[in-house]
C-alpha cells in the first residue's frame, strides 16, 4: 500500500489514490519543499546579491519557480513567497502561509520579531541522536524535541510525512474555518500563542526597551 492509500485509509489505483492526496495537500507544498534556495541566479549572474530566495507558487515545479528579486517582475501576477534561513536552513513566514495552506500543528519560532516555521526537518549532530525530549514532547516526524506542547511536528516537511499514517492531518483550509478565523483577527490556531519557541531568561527589560523614557533626576 502507497503512502497515499495510507493517506486515505483505503484501497486506491494509484491515479486514485493521486488524486485523494491532491485534496489533502496543495500542488505546490512538495515541489516547494524539495526546491533549493539560496543559490546564484543563473539569469542575473552580474548582480551582488543575486540569491534565489523567492518561490512562486504557480509555478511551483517549473524550473523558473524559484527566483531572485529581480526574477519578481515576471512573476507580478503571482502568488510568491519569500524564503529565509535562520541557522543555514530555510524557513518561511507564517503571515505568507496561513492564508494558502493549514499549517497547524508545525512549531513556529520567533526571528527577527518574525513568527517563522522550518520548511524541512534540521539534521542533528551524532552526539544528539540519542532522545533528550522535555516537557513538550518530540516531532512525529524526526523526534527531534519541541519546545512548545501545543505542535506536533518541527516543520512542514514532518507533517507532510506523517500525514501517511494519519489520516486526520490536511494541509488543505477549511473554508469555515478560515471565515471565522478572519473574523477573528487570527485564523492559525496555536500561532496565538505568546511563546513560540523563544524564550528569554532575562530578569529586566533591556534599557530603553518597552519602558517610557526618564529624566535622570537634578541634584
Amino acid at each position: 500500500m502507497s503512502a497515499s492509500e495510507s493517506l486515505m485509509g483505503m484501497d486506491f489505483s494509484d491515479d486514485e489514490a493521486a488524486a485523494a492526496e491532491e485534496r489533502f495537500v496543495p500542488s505546490w507544498l512538495r515541489p516547494l519543499l524539495s526546491a533549493k534556495f539560496f543559490e546564484p541566479c543563473a539569469f542575473h549572474p552580474e548582480l551582488v546579491r543575486n540569491e534565489r530566495n523567492h518561490y512562486c507558487l504557480d509555478c511551483a515545479g517549473d524550473n523558473g519557480a524559484v527566483c531572485c528579486p529581480l526574477c519578481l517582475s515576471a512573476h507580478r501576477s503571482h502568488c510568491v513567497v519569500q524564503i529565509r534561513r535562520s541557522s543555514y536552513h530555510e524557513v518561511i513566514r507564517v503571515a505568507e502561509l496561513k492564508a494558502l495552506a493549514d499549517v497547524s500543528l508545525v512549531q513556529t519560532y520567533v526571528i527577527n520579531a518574525d513568527k517563522v516555521m522550518f520548511l524541512n526537518p534540521r539534521p542533528r549532530a551524532p552526539q544528539h541522536f540519542s532522545k533528550c525530549v522535555g516537557a513538550a514532547g518530540a516531532c512525529e516526524g524526526c523526534d527531534r524535541g519541541l519546545v512548545d506542547a501545543v505542535f506536533r511536528f518541527c516543520s512542514l516537511g514532518c507533517k507532510l510525512k506523517s500525514m501517511a499514517s494519519d489520516a486526520s492531518l490536511t494541509f488543505i483550509l477549511d473554508p469555515k474555518r478560515k471565515r471565522e478565523g478572519s473574523e477573528e483577527g487570527d485564523m492559525f490556531g496555536p500561532s496565538n500563542l505568546q511563546t513560540t519557541g523563544k524564550i528569554s531568561y532575562r530578569r529586566h527589560a533591556r534599557k530603553g526597551v518597552h519602558r517610557a523614557p526618564t529624566q535622570a533626576p537634578f541634584f
